[in-house]
């Protein structure tokens, strides 16, 4: 009887140290594809931090009120603007082009320039920008005639420009700007245009 209490307690103890002995075995959990988080970003999230707007000049608009039709064409001269901004660091460009017919609607004066753009968020409704450019200016006097010919002006410009902006909603904004320009060509100078064109400007993928 005793033999058998040993052997009956050596069997005990044997399994319960072999199962403290035993080690563990890792476990692999499956986790379904649809879960996973991926870390690139979505083309969704790409197309969104870009943002982008097209501006006219109103000055046409107002001329009936304002006294508009008074400031020199090549101060006036650029109609239709082109914005792209990166969301993240509101950084970007814009084009801007302009042309304006004589009364004979001959193509009297045409301007393109391309500029790097910069806007500050002051609040909700502000903002502050700047930025430098390159452009060309052609430009016919119709004051300026040689033997029978309009002598045509042409320039390339270098410019710095400065401004402030008014969100009126998500979609419309008014801008006005200062343009400090050096002109390089038919009729160099150095030029500052005070901020006397109100530009309504629209976004386009909102």
């Amino acid at each position: 009887m005793r033999s058998f209490l040993l052997f009956a307690l050596l069997l005990v103890g044997t399994a319960v140290f072999a199962e403290d002995t035993i080690p563990s075995q890792k476990t692999i959990t499956v986790v379904p594809r649809g879960s996973v988080t991926s870390n690139q970003p979505s083309l969704a999230s790409l197309q969104n931090s870009r943002q982008g707007y097209v501006g006219f000049n109103t000055s046409y608009l107002l001329q009936q009120i304002l006294p508009f039709n008074a400031i020199p064409i090549q101060q006036n001269m650029y109609g239709l603007t082109y914005r792209k901004y990166n969301t993240a660091n509101n950084r970007g460009y814009r084009v801007s082009f302009g042309a304006n017919l004589s009364e004979l609607d001959e193509l009297q004066w045409f301007a393109f320039r391309i500029d790097r753009d910069r806007r500050k968020i002051i609040n909700d409704r502000w903002r502050y920008f700047y930025g430098q450019g390159v452009g060309l200016e052609v430009f016919q006097d119709p004051d300026n005639i040689n033997f029978f010919f309009t002598e045509t002006e042409v320039n390339v410009l270098g410019q710095l420009h400065w401004g402030a902006e008014y969100k009126i909603n998500a979609v419309m904004s008014l801008s006005l700007e200062c343009q400090a320009i050096l002109k390089l060509g038919s009729s160099s100078s150095l030029v500052l245009r005070p901020p006397t064109v109100i530009t309504a400007h629209f976004a386009l993928n909102q």
